[in-house]
């Protein structure tokens, strides 16, 4: 509804990078979080009269590691939303955690100060592939903060990668019904993929180790979704999973084209400005301490802002909207072209909707290219 606003924001320290993530992350010693707070609050504040009244249906603090902030700057943040634009009665406000006993102290006081909802950044449930990960935290301390985070939370979510160098079949299977057994609404599911500029791609271009054959990729997806929808998770995006009701409301903006606004470094938005018939795509400086002193001289770090095309617009709601299981309307495409993919088994048309087929699921950016 276009009353209604998402608000994403970007906490960019880390203790380590991970070898696999190409997010905008930075391990920084003695970060200034009380400049931090008053960065944070000038930039809502700016966007605040530039977007209007609204009413704020989720928020989401995500990283970098924002479990790793004082409580006083995201409670200083929430003030400063419910402040600027109110928030809706059933707004959903996640965190992104890490599973260490050190963030897993803070989640009962972040559960008093309005966090509604986190996502445990888990990732794997054995020590030697949390080594291989790159990951702080030992397999005991993730099972450890998944019991804590149960009894503190009704609504809490963990990641897990999977297809994982050496990885079986077999092993997977144990450890994802084992991760299911612990009662979680949802789950985020990632294969392992190599982005350029982490430490993996160059391990892996030094041959370092090997990743599995695409047969066995879609074999491990397939199984996946045949133990998780077993186990009453239901595939709603392509690596989400969750109970009926559990699905995380402020990703399904995204997916679905909602606004949405991000405040601090490397953050992006889509949003409707006040009184302009076109959405506005906005981007943040990437580098933390530049976005700081841009927000402080000018109100706000904005590297780039530009109107969306109509044409950009439907290209955006395709690549977003055949993420989900739902599909989209088949109003965005042209009809020969559906009825091709069809006939081939990569798509489902069903009333008015289009959606990728189940079995075609591994192939959605190359369907999305043909549709396109």
């Amino acid at each position: 509804m276009k009353n209604h606003l998402s608000v994403y924001i970007h906490y960019p320290f880390c203790k380590s990078k991970c070898p696999y993530c190409d997010f905008n992350s930075h391990v920084r010693d003695g970060v200034d979080h009380e400049r931090f707070l008053s960065a944070y609050e000038k930039e809502l504040e700016f966007f605040a009269k530039k977007i209007g009244p609204k009413k704020v249906t989720t928020i989401f603090f995500g990283g970098g590691t924002p479990s790793l902030m004082p409580i006083f700057l995201v409670e200083g943040i929430l003030r400063k939303i419910a402040e600027l634009w109110g928030m809706a009665e059933n707004c959903e406000i996640s965190l992104e955690a890490n599973p260490t006993s050190s963030e897993a102290s803070k989640f009962k006081a972040l559960r008093e100060i309005g966090i509604n909802r986190l996502s445990l950044g888990i990732q794997a449930l054995n020590d030697e592939d949390l080594k291989f990960l790159g990951r702080e935290h030992s397999s005991k301390e993730a099972i450890a903060t998944i019991e804590i985070a149960a009894k503190i939370f009704d609504n809490f979510s963990f990641d897990l990668i999977y297809a994982r160098p050496k990885q079986t079949l077999n092993h997977w299977s144990e450890e994802l019904r084992r991760a299911i057994n612990f009662g979680t609404k949802h789950l985020s599911l990632y294969q392992l993929t190599i982005e350029k500029g982490t430490k993996f791609f160059t391990e892996f271009q030094q041959k370092k180790f090997t990743m599995p054959e695409e047969n066995l990729s879609a074999e491990f997806y397939e199984m996946t979704n045949q133990i998780t929808s077993g186990a009453g998770l239901e595939l709603y995006e392509i690596s989400n999973y969750s109970h009926k009701n559990f699905e995380c409301r402020h990703n399904l903006t995204y997916w679905q084209g909602g606004d949405y606004l991000g405040v601090g470094a490397g953050a992006h938005s889509r949003v409707f400005l006040a009184g302009e018939e076109k959405k506005s795509a906005i981007v943040m400086l990437h580098e933390p301490l530049s976005w700081l002193k841009k927000v402080e001289e000018f109100g706000a770090g904005v590297q780039k802002l530009e109107k969306i095309s109509a044409q950009e617009l439907r290209e955006e709601k395709i690549l977003m909207g055949l993420r989900l299981r739902e599909g989209i309307s088949s109003e965005f495409f042209d009809k020969k072209k559906l009825l091709s993919l069809a006939n081939q088994g990569l798509i489902e048309i069903e009333k008015d909707r289009v959606k990728i087929a189940d079995q075609a699921r591994l192939l959605t950016n190359s369907i999305i290219q043909k549709l396109i």
